[in-house]
């Protein structure tokens, strides 16, 4: 061979070889993604197993109750996780589960704080707020939906990743429920049946888990049944 086919030889074997090893380390770094991710895992009950949650939550996050002292007037998303606490002790009457502090809310708050013998101001401080939290129930949930986007619940609502809705047993369809975990609060709705794993309460969908930031399987959270008008 002449020195021209002999370079174009050399040439050819290189672009070869640098073709492999860049394919070479395209796998290695798709093997390593893989690995680093994390593992499904199984949360049980309700429709399907329980995936690991991907991305931020679904819409606005959880409400933070406890973090501001509240009193009549002001409004918020707390000032509803309060309504809905007081509401679950029928507490409430003459108003309805919304994000303002009126008249009706400053009675059941002082009518709480008589029963907890602390100093009946109808003022949510965060000691009050610690007592409401700490009145609440505790029960053990799991929560489900992929694998299951697109189907019906067995209350008839199409289940997306951005549905909000909790599994029950029992309640109703279409009871209002909040539940609690390390200090967010998520007011939805009963949209299914389940769980049917042994002695857990709730299945919440990914929406409601992502918004809570429940980042296990199967864990305990506080709830209260919100009582209609």
């Amino acid at each position: 061979m002449n020195d021209r086919t002999i370079r174009r030889a050399r040439a050819l074997k290189l672009s070869i070889a640098l073709s492999l090893a860049a394919t070479v380390a395209l796998i290695w770094m798709l093997s390593g993604s893989a690995a680093l991710a994390p593992a499904a895992g199984y949360g049980g009950g309700g429709l399907s197993p329980n995936l690991p949650s991907q991305g931020g939550p679904a819409g606005a996050p959880a409400t933070r109750f406890g973090s501001r002292v509240l009193r009549h007037g002001m409004t918020g998303p707390d000032v509803r996780v309060l309504k809905g606490i007081v509401s679950s002790k029928a507490l409430l009457t003459g108003s309805a589960v919304t994000s303002s502090f009126d008249r009706p809310t400053v009675r059941a708050v002082r009518k709480f704080q008589r029963q907890s013998k602390i100093a009946s101001s109808g003022v949510v401080n965060k000691a009050t707020a610690r007592r409401l939290v700490g009145s609440m129930r505790t029960s053990t949930a799991s929560w489900y939906g992929p694998g299951l986007f697109g189907n019906t619940t067995a209350c008839g609502q199409r289940l997306r990743p951005g549905t909000m809705g909790v599994a029950h047993k029992s309640l109703p369809c279409g009871s209002k429920v909040m539940l609690g975990y390390r200090g967010r609060f998520v007011i939805t709705k009963v949209i299914d049946r389940g769980p049917y794993a042994h002695g857990r309460t709730w299945d919440m969908t990914q929406a409601v888990q992502r918004k809570l930031k429940f980042n296990i399987g199967v864990g305990t959270v506080r709830h209260a049944v919100i009582k209609p008008r």
